[in-house]
């Protein structure tokens, strides 16, 4: 193998290619194929050019509108307050001394942390197949959602066999009150 390529001189092969090319392509006096070939190939290159300039313009406004849909969270007018009052009702429902009270504002907790990832548009059975499809990079208090969501469910199916303490609900309240304010949900 080495033995080839030391007989083998590239800029030799390039010399005879380049001769080639100039000696065959001449056809006539001082006028050489390039010559001829020259209008044609500027009109083809500044069609091109064109063609890309179109091109980056429509991927730009194709990714304009992408992130405006993306970003959009349709809120109807008035909802804010609607929300604000449901959630200081709720608070106060977790400061009572009553345990059902505590029961009810958890559930009711739960409920707006379900209408708001509908809002976000994720569709499922319940409020847990839609965590389930949440990416964790999209929703950073998603490990908080789903712990005030556990205890939802173990008042939900347990009852009153289900011990709360005025701490564990705090606590619990918390959590969605962290989620609410990463989305400015209330």
């Amino acid at each position: 193998m080495d033995s080839i390529l030391t007989f083998l001189n590239l800029e030799y092969v390039y010399l005879i290619i380049y001769d080639c090319i100039i000696n065959t392509c001449r056809f006539s006096g001082d006028f050489s194929f390039l010559d001829k070939i020259r209008p044609f190939s500027i009109v083809i290159s500044l069609l091109l050019f064109a063609g890309i300039i179109y091109i980056v313009v429509r991927i730009r406004q194709i990714r304009m509108e992408e992130s405006e849909e993306m970003d959009e969270i349709i809120i109807p007018k008035g909802t804010e307050d609607i929300k604000r009052k449901k959630w200081n009702r709720l608070v106060d429902l977790a400061s009572s001394e009553n345990e059902s009270d505590w029961r009810l504002a958890i559930l009711e907790a739960d409920t707006m942390l379900d209408d708001m990832v509908d809002i976000m548009g994720y569709k499922g059975e319940g409020l847990g197949e839609k965590l389930k499809q949440i990416e964790r990079s999209d929703f950073n208090t998603l490990d908080k959602a789903w712990d005030a969501h556990k205890v939802r469910n173990n008042i939900a199916h347990a009852g009153s066999d289900h011990v709360l303490t005025k701490r564990e609900v705090r606590r619990v309240i918390d959590l969605y009150k962290q989620v609410f304010e990463e989305f400015e949900f209330i």
